[in-house]
């Protein structure tokens, strides 16, 4: 009799199984799909793939809630307050055969901030089945819409070896699209001396124009450059080292070139902070290479212009003014050099340069002494652009850091935007 019972069990699980009832949860793999956001990576969807696909069968999106999920940004855009966690989530559930995936409004991969800055995880609990549950520092594939797609590798050139990560755009078919127009991005003091995909997930640098589906390349390098800081042009060796830098960059871009993969008629460069200063210095070594760039909340390589003075109104732009005529580092051959810059063509390269109103780290004088410098040389068609505090709080940026003005410049594609205005160059 003992021995009839399990017999008498088993036709019977099967049939409850038969009818319906979902068998205890085992996950195989968990995905986790992200993109790059303004200040850090964002969460898209997760993917659960189960062992049988009757566990995850008939789950909808009431049957999950997130906790945690709070907005990129500094400050909620629409609130101005502290990220939140969303009031709406927007889930929606779709399945394949034994594979869940899980959408919702993008939210901080990163969690959300709380007691003493402590980071607390983000959370998808599955209300039908806790096994179904994901929660943010558990162990996933992860995976980052277009920087999954770039090439990396490394390039040396004049002494120096750098790393750096290019995206080219490709068709339906997922072949590279040949000679396209090729944007390089000059990275923040933030980013310097770090690893490759910090300085790749940083900002939008690298994802920008392929998210707005144009079909435009985007190169960065990861530069070490720890000594660049205020007032880098009163020593001759920091300025060499950023003038190497970008002598390494524009070789590699010869080699893109040569290959047929980007066009060198349309080389753009753009960079905030120390890389908006990066980006004047190649402009000025570089000035008939670019067919546009953007100078964005710009540091000072050039003439000491943060944590000084004005001995007298304007004497910011007058000191450009001669520099502007002056030398640069370039590669001879044989090593870094002195020699004259061509004022004539660096003065003819269109600009648009890009600050925020109320930035403490690198002060507003300096968009409106580069441009008056270069408008006193005869440049005619640059442009400049103000964020106010409100325009940056629009986008999540409070005053207290409005030095971020690469957050609204990477996201506005709208007519007349600074980024719209590059690509018609």
């Amino acid at each position: 009799m003992k021995r009839s019972t399990p017999l008498l069990i088993i036709p019977v699980f099967a049939a409850i199984l038969s009818c319906g009832q979902r068998p205890e949860a085992q996950i195989e793999k968990i995905d986790l799909y992200t993109s790059v956001g303004d200040n850090g990576l964002m969460v898209d969807a997760v993917e659960l793939t189960a062992a049988d696909a009757r566990m995850v069968k008939g789950l909808s999106a009431e049957d999950f809630d997130i906790v945690n999920n709070v907005c990129g940004t500094f400050i909620d855009p629409e609130t101005g307050a502290a990220p939140a966690d969303y009031t709406d989530d927007k889930i929606s559930v779709t399945r394949k055969k034994n594979v869940l995936r899980i959408e919702a409004k993008p939210f901080n991969n990163a969690g959300k901030t709380g007691e003493r800055f402590r980071r607390i995880p983000w959370e998808i609990n599955c209300l039908a089945d806790s096994a179904l549950s994901v929660k943010g520092d558990m162990e996933m594939e992860r995976h980052i819409a277009f920087i999954d797609d770039c090439e990396t590798g490394s390039f040396t050139f004049g002494g120096l070896t750098r790393e750096y990560m290019l995206y080219i755009p490709k068709d339906e078919n997922g072949n590279e699209l040949k000679n396209v127009p090729l944007m390089v991005w000059q990275i923040g003091g933030g980013e310097y001396d770090r690893d490759l995909m910090t300085v790749a997930t940083a900002n939008r640098c690298l994802v920008s124009l392929a998210s707005e589906g144009i079909p435009c390349a985007a190169l960065v390098f990861a530069i070490a450059n720890p000594n660049y800081y205020y007032s880098a042009s009163l020593f001759p060796e920091k300025i060499e080292l950023i003038d190497r830098n970008n002598a390494l960059q524009m070789a590699f871009i010869d080699t893109l070139i040569e290959d047929g993969r980007v066009d060198g008629d349309h080389l753009y460069c753009a960079g905030a902070s120390s890389g908006g200063g990066c980006t004047m210095r190649f402009a000025m070594q570089f000035p008939d290479r670019f067919a546009a760039a953007i100078p964005c909340c710009a540091m000072d390589p050039i003439v000491p212009i943060h944590q000084v003075e004005e001995k007298y109104e304007g004497q910011f732009a007058d000191d450009l003014t001669e520099a502007f005529k002056g030398k640069v580092y370039k590669w001879n051959g044989t090593d870094m050099a002195l020699s004259d810059m061509d004022t004539k063509a660096f003065v003819k390269l269109p600009m648009y340069f890009v600050h925020a109103a109320s930035d403490r780290t690198c002060k507003v004088a300096s968009t409106y002494s580069y441009f008056e410098a270069r408008k006193r040389l005869g440049a005619e068609n640059d442009m400049m652009k103000i964020y106010s505090d409100e325009e940056m709080a629009s986008y999540g940026i409070p005053v207290m850091i409005a030095h971020f003005s690469w957050v609204p410049l990477l996201d506005d594609y709208s007519e007349g935007s600074p980024m719209r205005w590059m690509l018609s160059h």
